[in-house]
């Protein structure tokens, strides 16, 4: 398989689970919980630039609700596809984050923000204002 093939079927298969995680969520929430992850999902990049991947990961933790499904959504896309930076199932996520050394950290960084944009995109065109 060539590099470009590789890249081609790792975008298609985030894209794939974007989709199906966004249509399940706003399929499973009300309306009201459904305008708060669309703006959580739109924002998050944001936070992740400014702050860092870790402290937004910790202030998703922390706030609970629909931020925590984000998390908790990417957290489960990182543990199929980047399966060797999470080799504790037991230790919570935000605390494997911060606990890499720099490369990995900016290699999952990256990962996130490229699974944000799809789920993005996504939500923005099944959860209307």
């Amino acid at each position: 398989m060539t590099l470009e093939n590789h890249r081609v079927k790792i975008e298609n298969g985030r894209a794939d689970y974007a989709y199906n995680i966004v249509a399940n969520t706003i399929q499973k929430n009300s309306p009201e919980k459904n305008s708060e992850y669309r703006s959580y999902i739109k924002k998050l990049p944001s936070i992740i630039q400014v702050n860092g991947l870790g402290q937004a990961l910790a202030f998703c933790f922390s706030k609970g609700g629909e931020y925590k499904r984000i998390y908790d959504q990417i957290y489960v896309w990182l543990k199929i596809n980047n399966k060797e930076y999470f080799p504790n199932e037991n230790e919570e996520f935000v605390k494997a984050v911060i606990n890499m050394d720099s490369k990995e950290y900016r290699v999952i960084t990256m990962e996130v923000l490229a699974l944000l944009n799809w789920m993005r995109r996504f939500v923005d065109g099944m959860v209307k204002k």
